[in-house]
């Protein structure tokens, strides 16, 4: 049997053995990690509540390692999701206990009650119906059930509780696949490919009926697709196991809506925003004097734009300080607004940094109203720290040593750090790159 199928059972001997091994194993991935660049491994709480999330705390871990240790994180929810099943299955439990089973909050506990659970005869199931790709009422239903629990998961996540996290972006997900799975299901079999297509249809509606009611905006949906859109097509899976056992009641797939509001609070309650640091270099061919004084009077930055930028996500346009030395005020222009800033350290031509007073939205959202109730483009994603540091190459020549420090408020944290990280790279490259055009010009035009 396909060790990835929602099909069959699993005694509790076996089941203890894999869970315990997928969930552990996560352990086994961050040390190999540490010890391979012979880093030393800080066994604080984090680390226990969520091991592969350590890793995007870390600056010396490359993207391209935290994309890969995310989709571990994907494979092991998985296993453990259809461990589950099968236990469940042979437990004579819910099965919906399987989205339980992959929410990092919960799925120890739900492990163990797993584990614990004597098995059971299935109780007298309903016969299956036949294959009958034609019955359009069970897919419709599948379809509408999906959208509506869509809505209700972001709007409860994102305006009840105010969390960006795992359980929005995994766990919903994996929930509104198995209820249209189930619900498309549940009176006739219309097979794995049309129960895909219709969790397909289902998330791309409700990513449409996001945008439509103002709860969120094309370019976020546009970023979250593959995320959501990958976990809902096996929670897809899930959904037509649980009808394909036979247990016909909708309270088969009650446990399901019931776990997202639990997690949910709880990633309220335990909420852990992620810091991260970047470090970037230029060399300008200017007198340190010339270099520092486009730093304090950035002109309007006029370097080409990555496709993000272009599509909302926040861009710096130009920045200009007001005084003189430390407690001196800085007024840095983005595409969102304007940020106000003030100077925490000033020895000039060497060091100006400065921290972030008011912030400005990370993001504006593309959508056809004007105001979308979206709260992560505000205060998910924030700069602390600005610093640019001038190391003298000779009388003429200087490098400019840019350093910023950012908060970061959204999970799956392996998912979205990649993508913070370049996007904050791209920013800061532009930035650099005008400095240097900008003293480089202004030593030829000459006093």
């Amino acid at each position: 049997m396909f060790p990835f199928s929602f099909q069959g059972r699993i005694g509790r001997v076996p089941y203890a053995l894999g869970s315990l091994t997928a969930f552990f194993s996560q352990y086994l991935v961050v040390w190999a990690v540490y010890r391979g660049m012979k880093i030393t491994l800080q066994l604080d709480t984090v680390f226990w509540i969520a091991p592969l999330r350590v890793l995007a705390t870390q600056n010396f871990v490359p993207a391209a390692l935290l994309i890969l240790a995310f989709a571990y994180f994907l494979i092991v929810a998985w296993l453990l999701a259809v461990l589950a099943f099968r236990r469940a299955a042979d437990a004579n439990l819910n099965e919906a206990l399987a989205a339980a089973a992959m929410a990092p909050t919960v799925q120890i506990p739900v492990i163990l009650y797993l584990t614990i659970a004597p098995p059971r005869e299935a109780s007298a199931a309903v016969p299956i119906f036949p294959r009958d790709e034609k019955n359009y009422a069970p897919a419709a239903i599948g379809v509408v059930a999906g959208i509506g629990l869509t809505l209700a998961a972001v709007a409860i996540s994102t305006l009840v509780f105010g969390v960006y996290g795992y359980g929005l972006f995994v766990v919903s997900p994996f929930v509104i696949g198995a209820t249209t799975g189930y619900f498309a299901n549940r009176k006739t079999d219309v097979g794995a490919g049309r129960t895909m297509r219709l969790v397909i249809a289902a998330t791309l509606l409700g990513g449409v009926a996001l945008v439509l009611v103002a709860l969120e905006g094309i370019i976020c949906i546009l970023l979250t697709s593959p995320l959501a859109g990958g976990i809902a097509l096996v929670g897809g899976m899930l959904g037509r196991g649980i009808a394909l056992t036979g247990k016909r009641s909708a309270n088969q797939i009650v446990p399901g809506f019931a776990l997202l509001p639990l997690v949910f609070a709880l990633e309220h309650l335990f909420a852990v925003p992620t810091h991260f640091d970047t470090q970037q270099a230029i060399i300008v061919n200017a007198p340190a004097g010339i270099v520092w004084n486009a730093i304090l009077h950035m002109d309007r930055i006029d370097e080409p734009l990555a496709l993000p930028f272009r599509f909302g996500v926040a861009y710096p346009i130009r920045g200009d300080v007001l005084g003189e030395g430390v407690g001196a005020i800085r007024h840095g222009e983005f595409s969102t607004g304007v940020a106000v800033e003030r100077v925490t350290e000033w020895v000039e031509n060497r060091k100006l940094a400065f921290v972030v007073e008011t912030d400005i939205p990370a993001m504006r959202e593309m959508s056809p109203y004007e105001h979308v109730h979206a709260p992560h483009v505000v205060g998910y994603f924030t700069t602390s720290l600005t610093s640019f540091e001038l190391v003298r190459h000779g009388d003429a020549s200087v490098e400019i040593v840019l350093r910023t420090a950012h908060e970061i408020r959204l999970d799956p944290i392996l998912y979205w750090m990649p993508m913070a990280r370049w996007m904050v790279a791209a920013n800061n490259a532009r930035v650099l790159a005008h400095i240097r055009h900008q003293a480089e010009r202004s030593l030829c035009a000459g006093p």
